[in-house]
């Protein structure tokens, strides 16, 4: 390997063994801010959102690198390794690989003089839990340096690709009311179990819907995965509770969401939102996003996921996901990231800032 691979492949190992679950970031958390070159100086730094820049230059557009440093829960894939021309473990792709990037890149363009673009790198936690957890919209009030920005640049994985906008996420619970029994005699009883089976048939039936946004296909889907009832094997139930993620294109407001989701169900089904995410703007013609493009980026693609970049666009800042990681090894037992990715997207970005 070439000294930037095993410098890239070795900072992402020494990531990947730092447990980081939702929740339980302090140690990683420490020590990344640790290893923040000094010339990046601290604009805010919180329990779960930080952000460093280079002193601005007056008319010297501002590009934000940004990553979330914690990970679902372990699947036996810790500690992490490198074999086969990858880093191996937890988080590897989902993202501590792009915040290895993002960090050697900082402390290597620190030592130089600065290039055509001033640059700032956000680091937080808490990313892969529900949206009342995310930190960045406070952070947006406490840094206003962030809506100075050009361009954001999410390093989530994206296989080296530019992957544009990002569909919301909705999560609804919808509760299904009867009147309980014995089983015995269900004829004296009304089953909420079956009125959700029924009542759900709508959902569980719906074909995904594709939108065109932007130039890009995204799918619009409707998922059950929870379903609660029932207290005792002898007991109809007078309560079925039915969890449903909804992730829809840039096409359609969160209200729009919201009316869908209504529209699939019975009328005397309650629904509770539980979260409700905006998806994000397309930003493909942006023309720092073309110049990441001319610089390397493997093309352009829609992001079908919800990321933080919907945090940026919904206030009119540009953003894009570009990543190392493959996506289809994100939150996997066997997950990983190529050490030709880690070097890929390295050099990407190194081409565009400087």
């Amino acid at each position: 390997m070439s000294t930037l691979a095993e410098r890239l492949a070795g900072r992402t190992l020494e990531l990947v063994d730092i447990p980081s679950e939702s929740m339980h970031e302090d140690a990683i958390r420490a020590h990344l801010h640790a290893l923040v070159p000094d010339a990046f100086s601290a604009i805010h730094v919180g329990d779960d959102a930080a952000l460093w820049a280079r002193p601005r230059r007056p008319g010297t557009p501002l590009v934000v690198l940004a990553g979330h440093y914690d990970t679902v829960p372990a699947q036996g894939n810790l500690p992490g390794s490198i074999s086969g021309g990858s880093v191996h473990g937890l988080g590897a792709a989902d993202m501590k690989g792009g915040v290895a990037v993002a960090l050697e890149l900082v402390r290597e363009l620190a030592t130089e003089d600065p290039g055509p673009f001033d640059v700032a790198l956000l680091l937080f936690g808490k990313e892969e839990l529900p949206p009342s957890f995310d930190p960045l919209p406070a952070l947006f009030e406490e840094a206003p340096l962030l809506h100075e920005a050009t361009l954001a640049i999410l390093l989530e994985p994206t296989a080296g690709a530019i992957h544009a906008g990002c569909v919301g996420t909705l999560t609804a619970r919808v509760t299904f009311s009867g009147v309980s029994g014995h089983a015995a005699r269900p004829w004296l009883a009304d089953n909420a179990l079956e009125r959700a089976i029924v009542g759900l048939e709508r959902i569980a039936a719906r074909e995904r819907r594709e939108a065109v946004v932007g130039g890009l296909t995204f799918y619009e889907t409707v998922t059950l995965t929870r379903l609660e009832a029932g207290i005792a094997d002898n007991v109809v139930p007078d309560a079925a509770v039915a969890t449903v993620n909804l992730r829809y294109p840039p096409d359609r407001d969160p209200d729009g969401a919201v009316g869908l989701l209504r529209d699939l169900l019975p009328a005397d089904a309650a629904l509770e939102v539980v979260g409700n995410s905006p998806p994000a703007r397309v930003v493909a013609d942006a023309p720092l996003a073309r110049q990441l493009l001319a610089a390397g980026a493997r093309g352009v693609e829609p992001k079908q996921a919800w990321t933080n970049v919907a945090d940026f666009t919904t206030r009119g800042i540009d953003a894009i996901n570009f990543g190392p990681g493959d996506p289809v090894f994100a939150h996997r037992r066997d997950e990983q990231v190529s050490i030709d990715g880690l070097v890929h997207c390295y050099e990407t970005l190194r081409r565009l800032l400087t």
